[in-house]
């Protein structure tokens, strides 16, 4: 993550993966509207999270795809329990 804690994605090397700045800045994004980090500027609802698209890196390091977008289904639906 960016304030140094480990990764909580695995990365990839010479195959698509997601630009991994895009995802932590997202990440914490949902994180602060969950109340678990520092809250966001702008909170993060669920059709932000189903809806948003992060650059895909084909030959340096990023997340793996689908480890992110299983994680994204999660927060998706935590969000929108708390939405209804």
């Amino acid at each position: 993550m960016m304030n140094g804690q480990p990764s909580r994605f695995s990365t990839t090397r010479l195959r698509p993966g997601y630009t991994r700045a895009e995802v932590d800045a997202f990440v914490e994004r949902i994180e602060g509207t969950l109340g678990r980090a520092m809250p966001p500027d702008r909170p993060v609802t669920s059709d932000e999270v189903r809806n948003v698209i992060f650059t895909t890196t084909r030959l340096g390091v990023g997340y793996n795809e689908q480890e992110v977008d299983a994680a994204l289904d999660r927060y998706e639906a935590e969000l929108a329990a708390r939405e209804a």
